[in-house]
């Protein structure tokens, strides 16, 4: 009975999201975690190398730095549907990073980002002509996080490799209350912890031709290891029961491009293409059971900026980017989710020019299998990241 009453609540659903109506699905929707930078250039960067922030994307960029640096970053969002629907707004902190060099060919980077985010709730009822009238309440909170480690190495003047591993960690906690009589008591309780545990190994290279005006960026990230302990609660009696999962996350492959197309201005190209099994979702789910797809990205970005010469005006060392971007998401059900949008952003740096602060807006639309219920979602984020660094581990000549 209660099986049939849980599959009767999944078929009428009506839905509220706290940063997407999307985010109950899969492992939630990804997050931006890029440095504010790659997030004003349409989110491309793997072939942009940066001395004073790091750039995630690529760990072959990961060398020749000319500081030591602490960066992290916040964004907040807005999300609105369809009238009748409540705006959604969310702020978190998208990480951190740590960065030094070795000599002048080897460069070292950790940090944490998250990688997915899942808040929403869910109410379910009975129709007039059930014969079982119910109402329940479901909420949903979890994500995905990743600690990083790694290195990059200059190989020649021309060309770099780079070497990550990434440690996944996160949780998901669904708690479902349900009222069989709608007398305002709790009739029945369900909760469902689930712990993510995984190791993924990327790999990077870059390439600059000779006059450093083409360069070329690539990486891999592969699985070594997913997993995930799920352990179910309810409500009569100590009934409760644990399930181990191994999980088929996605195998990722990117290519950058970027071209000096003058001495200020630059073009850089990015996609990506990810592989995800069809069942990844069936066994792991939090709400509603969902498909997986092959995500794909495409972006563009230009950036305008000059030297960064002493004594130059605050104006004079600004730089300024924009960009545009379509992507897909892996989540499908009766249908996929993309999402298409447009970037402008500022960086300056400050401090004889060894520390910056960089902005981004981005101005996006979800267009997905939900549209028939809330429309599609029209997105507007704001973020700012700053990097503070030092000239530590670096050696000088004396005169």
């Amino acid at each position: 009975m209660i099986k049939r009453i849980l599959i009767v609540m999944l078929l009428t659903v009506s839905l509220f999201g706290q940063n997407s109506n999307y985010s109950s699905y899969g492992f939630g929707l990804s997050s931006p975690s890029i440095p504010v930078r790659n997030l004003a250039l349409g989110g491309t960067g793997l072939a942009i190398p940066d001395s004073i922030s790091l750039n995630l994307l690529n760990p072959a960029l990961w060398s020749g730095f000319v500081t030591t640096s602490l960066q992290g970053q916040v964004g907040t969002s807005t999300v609105g549907a369809e009238p009748g629907f409540t705006d959604l707004v969310m702020t978190q902190f998208l990480g951190f990073s740590f960065k030094f060099p070795i000599g002048k060919k080897i460069g070292v980077a950790m940090g944490i980002t998250p990688v997915t985010r899942m808040r929403a709730e869910k109410s379910f009822f009975s129709d007039s002509t059930s014969l079982i009238q119910y109402t329940s309440d479901v909420d949903v909170k979890g994500g995905i996080s990743q600690f990083f480690f790694g290195g990059g190495y200059r190989v020649s003047p021309n060309f770099s490799l780079g070497l990550k591993t990434q440690i996944f960690f996160g949780n998901y906690l669904t708690k479902m209350a349900t009222d069989l009589d709608i007398d305002g008591g709790m009739n029945s309780y369900f909760r469902k912890y689930t712990i993510i545990q995984g190791t993924q190994l990327g790999l990077g290279a870059y390439w600059v031709s000779k006059d450093r005006k083409m360069e070329v960026g690539t990486t891999i990230d592969h699985r070594l290891k997913f997993d995930s302990y799920s352990n179910y609660d309810f409500y009569f009696g100590p009934d409760s029961t644990t399930k181990k999962k191994n999980i088929p996350y996605p195998s990722t492959f990117q290519l950058g491009v970027r071209r000096k197309m003058t001495g200020s201005l630059a073009l850089s190209v990015d996609v990506s293409y990810s592989l995800v099994p069809k069942s990844l979702y069936n066994d792991f789910y939090v709400v509603e059971t969902s498909d997986a797809q092959n995500p794909f990205y495409a972006g563009i970005g230009f950036e305008k900026a000059t030297a960064l010469r002493p004594g130059a005006s605050i104006w004079s060392r600004m730089a300024l980017r924009t960009g545009a971007f379509y992507k897909s998401e892996s989540i499908y059900q009766s249908g996929g989710l993309q999402e298409t949008g447009i970037s402008v952003g500022v960086s300056l740096p400050f401090n004889h020019n060894l520390n910056r602060i960089d902005l981004a807006i981005v101005a996006s639309i979800r267009d997905g299998f939900l549209n028939e219920t809330i429309g599609k979602e029209k997105v507007l984020s704001f973020y700012a990241g700053i990097t503070t660094g030092e000239l530590w581990f670096r050696k000088f000549k004396r005169f």
